[in-house]
């Protein structure tokens, strides 16, 4: 378990608070934020809370299984929609993210 929250905190853990600086528009930035943020800590919260109790009901390997899936989907999700963003201004990032029509 400890393994797996250090690899979390170095990987995918600190992306929440990185991608959504970048991806909301200046006039909401910080209302959605906050809201985004806690969204992430309560599910957070909710994971660590259940972790015992759904691992003695369903076994290691089912739970380990369903968080592998829940990680792959996280992936096909990051590389479908999320844009590149390194060199670029936020005013550049919001016109990439923009609905084209």
């Amino acid at each position: 378990m400890l393994m797996f929250v250090f690899t979390f905190a170095l990987g995918a853990g600190p992306v929440p608070g990185l991608l959504l600086t970048e991806i909301f528009p200046s006039r909401i930035r910080a209302k959605a934020m906050a809201f985004c943020m806690s969204v992430h800590w309560v599910c957070n919260f909710l994971v660590g809370l259940l972790f015992l109790r759904l691992l003695e009901k369903l076994g290691p390997q089912l739970l380990y299984s369903m968080f592998a899936t829940f990680c792959m989907m996280a992936v096909i999700f990051v590389k479908r929609n999320v844009v590149e963003t390194k060199g670029k201004s936020l005013q550049e990032i919001e016109i990439a993210l923009l609905p084209r029509d």
